[in-house]
């Protein structure tokens, strides 16, 4: 006779969902991503790149990416904020400079005139996260600047499918 262990948590997979909620002429997404790190590469001055690796965290993505217009060269613009959370943070409230204890970054990627591409740290804003096991809400206000953004707030509560 043997015995099992059961578990209560319910381990999350790569879950990603499409937005209602965005901006005419746009596509939103949020992207959960477990059992990873936020990989950031700065020199002294600015960010130089963001990826993703095999670690204990769960990254959060949320991207918004601008229609483009058929036969339009260069008309492509995409804005991306990630974080990443600890697995057993349920409650997260952070402001300004500690957005930085969970890596909060902002990505701006277009061929604009003005330049200002790339990623950049968010250290002005709030972030109010409430995790249970089949939901997810994320509330942010932010202003990284530097450059123009779009998004400046994030206000999205995600059901979690379950395994």
């Amino acid at each position: 006779m043997s015995c099992k262990a059961t578990t209560t948590e319910n381990p999350l997979k790569k879950q990603t969902f499409n937005l209602k909620n965005c901006l005419e002429q746009n596509q939103c997404s949020i992207e959960i991503i477990p059992n990873t790190n936020l990989l950031i590469k700065q020199n002294e001055s600015e960010i130089l790149d963001v990826s993703v690796s095999k670690g204990d965290k769960i990254i959060i993505k949320y991207e918004l990416k601008r229609v483009e217009l058929p036969n339009t060269e260069d008309g492509h613009y995409r804005e991306l904020v990630y974080f990443e959370i600890d697995k057993k943070n349920r409650q997260l409230f952070l402001t300004n400079k500690a957005l930085q204890h969970v890596k909060m970054t902002f990505g701006r990627f277009c061929y604009c005139k003005n330049g200002g591409t790339g990623f950049f740290k968010v250290t002005n804003g709030k972030l109010k996260l409430i995790r249970n096991e089949n939901e997810l809400q994320i509330n942010l206000n932010f202003k990284v600047g530097k450059i123009p953004q779009i998004i400046t707030e994030i206000n999205e509560t995600i059901t979690l499918i379950d395994k």
